[in-house]
């Protein structure tokens, strides 16, 4: 259809960025392609660059997520999920029955490959401050077992946290939709704001990137069921069986500034904080640019 609007929101992790999917599967005759590259990136037959050393718990996760049961079972599997095969048999297919074609992904699984940005979307980016993000990762991280917790710490010859902690991939990746003229002025919102005010938020996303405002964005219904309309990796979606990494955002209803007191950095951890204070320049970077 020729007024169908694309959209890919480039994502850091622990961004409430699942949520956001929730949130957009309100739409009418929406199709959500959940985390495709981040996929092709982690445990797809052309994974992440080998200097990341994450080989063997890469295995090890699809090992386990594999013993998970799911209803889910539509989506790819490791083998065929090259990035050409993802850029154009996922995000780069047809939907002809569609209104709107929502990406969430994450901007470091795609720095590395500028060439395989697929054609006809419209770009956003999702920050949140780096004292949040990094200690809600260490809690995700620390909750896989076994072979997982002997890397733990997120700062162990970047292992477990991207080259440039996420936030410096996104400024990369910002920089280049704006120099290349792909997106010239790219949407920037701030978990934080989305939390706090999410009807002004959702408006002005949704103006800027072309896709229909709607009450219904607002609020959502509890479960995983709306997913099963996803498409997504079937090993991610199994995954979730066994560790639960979605468990909060599925339980989701809609976006609520949380209660709870500030972080202190004193009682986090010394990779924590390594991440933390590594992050921020990009983190302001952004920030400064937000919605």
């Amino acid at each position: 259809m020729t007024d169908q609007v694309r959209v890919i929101l480039w994502c850091i992790p622990r961004t409430v960025s699942t949520a956001f999917e929730k949130c957009m599967s309100n739409l009418d005759d929406v199709q959500i392609l959940h985390e495709p590259y981040l996929s092709t990136f982690s445990i797809g037959a052309e994974r992440f660059p080998p200097e990341n050393g994450f080989e063997e718990e890469a295995d090890m996760f699809v090992e386990k997520s594999n013993t998970g049961s799911s209803e889910y079972d539509v989506g790819w599997e490791p083998d065929v999920a090259t990035y050409k095969f993802t850029k154009e048999n996922i995000l780069e297919a047809e939907y002809p029955d569609k209104n709107v074609v929502f990406v969430k992904d994450m901007s470091y699984a795609i720095t590395w490959k500028l060439h395989m940005l697929p054609t006809g979307y419209r770009h956003a980016f999702l920050i949140r401050h780096p004292v949040k993000v990094f200690s809600s990762w260490k809690k995700m991280v620390t909750g896989f077992e076994d072979g997982f917790s002997k890397k733990c710490p997120l700062v162990n010859n970047n292992t477990n946290v991207p080259k440039k902690y996420g936030f410096g991939e996104s400024v990369q990746w910002y920089e280049h939709l704006v120099k290349t003229g792909i997106e010239p002025d790219p949407v920037i919102i701030d978990a934080d704001d989305l939390l706090g005010n999410p009807e002004m938020i959702l408006r002005e996303f949704c103006k800027r990137t072309g896709i229909l405002y709607s009450e219904e964005l607002l609020n959502w219904d509890a479960g995983e069921s709306v997913t099963h309309k996803w498409k997504a990796s079937n090993v991610y979606m199994k995954g979730h069986k066994v560790f639960g990494y979605y468990d909060k955002a599925f339980a989701s209803k809609g976006f609520h500034k949380p209660e709870e007191p500030p972080i202190d950095r004193a009682k986090l951890s010394e990779d924590v904080n390594v991440c933390i204070d590594a992050a921020l320049p990009y983190y302001e970077q952004l920030y400064a640019l937000r919605l």
